[in-house]
C-alpha cells in the first residue's frame, strides 16, 4: 500500500484539551466566587449549578481527550495507522468544491425545516397575542438569519480558510484526521457504520459512524478523497476500519 512522506499535521486535540482545561478552570472560579460571596437574592445560585454541570462535563471531556492525543500521536509518528495520504494543490482544491457543495446543501436544507418548524411555533403566538406580535416577530426573524449564517455563510468562511491549508489525512481503525478536522467513534454510544468507495463527483471514501446527542440518534459521513495513485488499495483500507 503507497503512503505518503511522515505527515506534517499537527495534532488538533492538544488546542482541544487547552480549551477544555481553560472552561473547567473559568467555571471553577466562577462557582467558588459565587460560593464566597453568595447572596440568596443575586445569580449566585444559578452560577454554582451552572459551573457544576461544566465543570463535571468538562472533567469527562478532557479525560477522553487526553485519549485522543495519544491515539493520534500514535498515528502521526507512523506506529499506528492504516493509510497517510498527502494531496496535490489540484487534489486539495478539487476536494474542497465538491466538500463546500455537499455541506452548503445540507446545511440550507437543515436551515430550511428549522425555519419552517420556527414558523410553525411563533406564528401562532404573533397572530394571537397582540401585545407580542412585534418581539415574535423580530426573534423569528433572528433565528432566520442565525439559520441562515450557520448553514450558508459560516461554511462558507471555513471551506476559504482551508484552502489555505495542506492537503493530508489520516485514517485509523477508529478515526479519520483530515487535516485538523479529527473524527472519531471511539467514544460511549458510537459506532462504525460503513465505509464506501464512490467514483462520483469525485474519487472519494464516505466513511459514516453513529453516534447518539442530545438530539438523539445521528449518523455523520466523512468524505475523504482518494489520490489517484491510491485508487486499487481502496478494498484493503475498508477492511482495516473497526
Amino acid at each position: 500500500m503507497e503512503q505518503d512522506a511522515i505527515p506534517k499535521i499537527k495534532n488538533p486535540q492538544r488546542v482541544t484539551l487547552f480549551r477544555w482545561i481553560f472552561a473547567d478552570f473559568f467555571f471553577i472560579v466562577l462557582g467558588l466566587q459565587s460560593y464566597i460571596t453568595f447572596d440568596i437574592n443575586s445569580y449566585d445560585g444559578m452560577f454554582i449549578l451552572v459551573s457544576m454541570t461544566v465543570v463535571l462535563t468538562s472533567l469527562f471531556f478532557i479525560k477522553t481527550t487526553m485519549k485522543n492525543i495519544k491515539v493520534l500521536d500514535e498515528a502521526i509518528n507512523r506506529k499506528k495507522m492504516i493509510v497517510h495520504w498527502k494531496y496535490t494543490n489540484e487534489e486539495w482544491s478539487d476536494y474542497l468544491s465538491h466538500e463546500e457543495d455537499y455541506r452548503s446543501n445540507q446545511g440550507i436544507l437543515i436551515a430550511i425545516v428549522l425555519s419552517v418548524i420556527t414558523a410553525i411555533i411563533f406564528i401562532p403566538f404573533i397572530l394571537l397575542i397582540p401585545e407580542g406580535k412585534f418581539f415574535m416577530f423580530m426573534v423569528m426573524l433572528g433565528l432566520y438569519g442565525l439559520y441562515f449564517f450557520m448553514g450558508y455563510i459560516f461554511p462558507s468562511i471555513l471551506f476559504y480558510l482551508k484552502r489555505k491549508s495542506v492537503g493530508e489525512v489520516i485514517l485509523l481503525e477508529k478515526g479519520v484526521l483530515l487535516n485538523k478536522e479529527f473524527h472519531t467513534w471511539d467514544f460511549p454510544l458510537s459506532k462504525f457504520n460503513s465505509a464506501e468507495f464512490k467514483e462520483e463527483p469525485y474519487h472519494h471514501l464516505a466513511i459514516t459512524y453513529d453516534f447518539i446527542d442530545r438530539t438523539g440518534p445521528r449518523s455523520y459521513t466523512v468524505n475523504v478523497p482518494i489520490p489517484g495513485k491510491n485508487a486499487t488499495d481502496i478494498k484493503k483500507i475498508i477492511s482495516g476500519f473497526n
